[in-house]
């Protein structure tokens, strides 16, 4: 009985745990697209829309790890530049002016190439910390060891 219990409470702490990274992760899409009603209005002013969006991106990367609201939002700017891109196509398949759609849909492209590659550098970074933080404290414990 023991057994199925300690397996019971693993198993809802990954529940719990999927679903507040699920509730994160709306909450920066929701922070990262908008909607109707601009953040700002929301908040009441531009600095306090900054504020909410930086503590958003800040509890994505303490849930999901550091460097993923930068992963994500550069996703979305990649997606964004992309969609540009293919406007400024299809502008210019009708004749139409598709120069500034397509710059600014090559723009929004390397943002997003450059937001992830950040986020992805400050996984990097926290993983070789944790690693050294590791490693130190075998070190210490070896020590410890060898004088008892």
């Amino acid at each position: 009985m023991t057994v199925l219990n300690q397996r019971f409470n693993q198993y809802l702490s990954v529940i719990k745990r999927q679903l507040f990274c699920t509730a994160c992760l709306l909450m920066v899409t929701v922070a990262i697209f908008g909607s109707s009603v601009s953040a700002a209005h929301a908040v009441g002013s531009e600095a306090a829309a900054d504020i909410v969006n930086q503590r958003a991106a800040s509890e994505l990367d303490r849930v999901a790890g550091a460097g993923t609201a930068n992963q994500v939002e550069g996703a979305v700017d990649g997606a964004v530049g992309t969609v540009k891109r293919g406007i400024g196509t299809t502008k210019d398949s009708l004749d139409m002016d598709s120069s500034a759609d397509k710059l600014d849909g090559a723009t929004d492209q390397l943002k997003g190439k450059v937001k992830r590659d950040v986020g992805r550098a400050k996984g990097a970074t926290a993983d070789a910390a944790d690693d050294a933080e590791d490693a130190a404290s075998g070190v210490v414990e070896s020590i410890k060891d060898f004088f008892n």
